[in-house]
């Protein structure tokens, strides 16, 4: 694929307190190509069963061959932007914007799986570019000379084109990943809140997000039920609250130390809520898209960093770095997965993690 931009950007101020900012892009992408395209009858990669009530894997009726340099989908989208600054007096402001963004490449995330599992597609034939409106309105304010800061932002988003798997979806290596997806919309809207110290031996940031981000995957006719039956599901990068602490000493020339703490509503997923048996096979039933969440996510990271006196006769500088993530050795759940234990016959939860606490140094140097 091969993706380019221009744009043009001009600010300008109205008056001593009011100013605006207004830009354009244009974006395009290509999408190139692939050994082997698919095609399929009435162009849907994807078909409903009807009688069975589910999602399927629709059969190809031939293919297009396409060397790497032919260019099998071309798409151009204009994103203009917008925003206004009104300054209340010496130490605060509020500002006010607009921007649309264009989102080339799409990302399916399965959290539901064994192990966490990511895969990205760029836009082509079968999945369109995701397109991506904003409004958010602020206000900052400086305290005891800029010395501290505060800023507050609302912001409410809305996304076409947002692509998510069915059911029973096959992610892994799959050369055909149209065959598994539905498009759909999704919205996201929320505050951030940011408490900074700028000046002093000690400086920092608090840093908290409340939000919620939503995705619809409805039927493609009215006789399809979508993917939860075309209702409104978290996404996969839902999260409630979010807090970040940050904070850095500096204790001489040579010495600073550094602190980052992280608190995370557990990220959504959907657990099996009953189970009956097919053919010998227990097969579990699963309850709403990401109705259900993992355990809350939090670690502490630290770190020191040395940096020897400067030696005037030679022509570089270096510094060491010593660090500690995840200070405090939590196991944050990646995944969670379900099986039944062959001796009491019960059900239990396996929590998968990745890392646990992780040490290291490293040896920098600059010309």
């Amino acid at each position: 694929a091969f993706e380019n931009a221009i744009y043009v950007d001009a600010e300008h101020e109205l008056s001593e307190k009011l100013s605006i900012n207004y830009g354009l892009r244009l974006s395009s992408f290509l999408r190139l190509g692939q050994d082997e395209l698919n095609i399929y009858e009435n162009n849907q990669p994807v078909i409903f069963n009807n009688a069975l009530q589910i999602y399927e894997k629709a059969e190809p009726i031939g293919t297009e061959n396409y060397s790497r340099s032919d260019v099998i989908k071309s798409f151009l989208n204009l994103e203009p932007r917008f925003s206004v600054a009104y300054q209340l007096n010496n130490n605060s402001s509020v500002k006010a914007s607009y921007n649309r963004m264009t989102q080339y490449l799409h990302l399916l995330s399965n959290t539901s799986s064994p192990t966490p599992l990511d895969v990205w597609t760029p836009s082509g034939e079968y999945a369109k570019p995701q397109l991506l409106d904003q409004v958010a309105i602020g206000y900052f304010k400086s305290f005891n000379n800029d010395d501290y800061s505060l800023e507050v932002e609302s912001f409410y988003k809305t996304i076409k084109n947002r692509i998510d798997y069915i059911d029973g979806a096959d992610l892994i290596a799959n050369n055909a990943i149209e065959q598994v997806i539905l498009n759909g919309k999704a919205r996201a809207y929320g505050l951030e809140v940011l408490f900074k110290k700028n000046v002093g031996k000690f400086k920092g940031w608090i840093a908290y997000t409340l939000s919620k981000s939503e995705q619809q995957t409805p039927g493609r006719t009215t006789l399809e039920p979508g993917i939860n039956n075309g209702n409104w599901y978290n996404t996969a990068f839902d999260k409630t609250h979010d807090i970040s602490i940050t904070s850095n000493y500096e204790l001489n020339k040579n010495w600073t130390f550094n602190a980052n703490f992280v608190l995370q509503t557990g990220q959504p997923t959907t657990y099996p809520v009953a189970q009956y048996q097919y053919a010998g096979l227990i097969i579990p039933n699963y309850g709403d898209r990401n109705s259900n969440r993992l355990p809350t996510y939090h670690r502490l990271d630290i770190s020191a960093n040395y940096t020897p006196k400067p030696d005037k006769t030679k022509g570089w500088q270096n510094y060491w770095t010593f660090s500690i993530y995840n200070a405090y050795n939590r196991y944050n759940a990646a995944s969670i997965s379900f099986s039944e234990d062959r001796i009491t016959g019960i059900n239990e939860a396996t929590k998968f993690s990745i890392f646990g606490i992780v040490p290291s140094v490293t040896y920098n140097f600059k010309f």
